[in-house]
């Protein structure tokens, strides 16, 4: 019996290192209450998910590249078990997307998308910690490319670009998620 409880202790633990955390579900992410999306209206051009650079991977890698390495550590990598991590300034990416004109859905070549997060402490606001965590990075962005006015930018034709500050109760309040379409450089 004592040797069964063993085995079992000792392959459960065996498991629990060798899964990825990734496949350990974590508490379903919500975003801020009165969170404000503000819509670029006046842009002629759509993100397009359906065709080239799928949703997920994008969001992954502008997040990735905006985050502390071990948010998003390698295989060999030896990081510590954070989940929230200090949003210390302004963070941009520009990540490789499917460009489109919002009239025609004609692809357009030359162009990216801009990922970028502003804390309100760079806007003035009080100088309090701002912490963010990598469900708060894809959160905030997923909800500006999937989910249509008010709470994104999403069209019948494909997702828009704007800008959601983050709503009151979070050391995130009043900071900045915006996307963008720029010139390829």
């Amino acid at each position: 019996m004592r040797l069964t409880a063993l085995f079992l202790a000792i392959l459960s633990s065996t498991l629990a290192l060798a899964l990825p955390t990734d496949l350990i579900r974590p508490q379903e992410w919500t975003p801020a209450a009165n969170s404000t999306v503000i819509c670029d209206k006046a842009s002629d051009k759509i993100i397009s998910f359906y065709v080239g650079p799928q949703k997920e991977p994008v969001l992954q890698a502008a997040c990735k590249a905006m985050m502390p390495a071990c948010a998003f550590p390698e295989t060999e990598e030896l990081c510590p078990t954070v989940l929230d991590w200090k949003l210390d300034g302004p963070k941009n990416s520009t990540q490789s997307v499917n460009v489109e004109d919002a009239e025609t859905n004609n692809k357009l070549s030359g162009w990216e998308a801009k990922f970028s997060v502003t804390p309100a402490s760079t806007y003035g606001g009080a100088g309090a910690l701002v912490m963010w965590s990598k469900a708060d990075c894809h959160g905030y962005f997923n909800q500006l490319v999937s989910n249509t006015a008010p709470n994104g930018c999403l069209t019948q034709k494909g997702s828009g670009t704007g800008s959601l500050w983050v709503g009151a109760a979070s050391s995130l309040t009043g900071t900045e998620f915006k996307i963008e379409i720029v010139r390829r450089t």
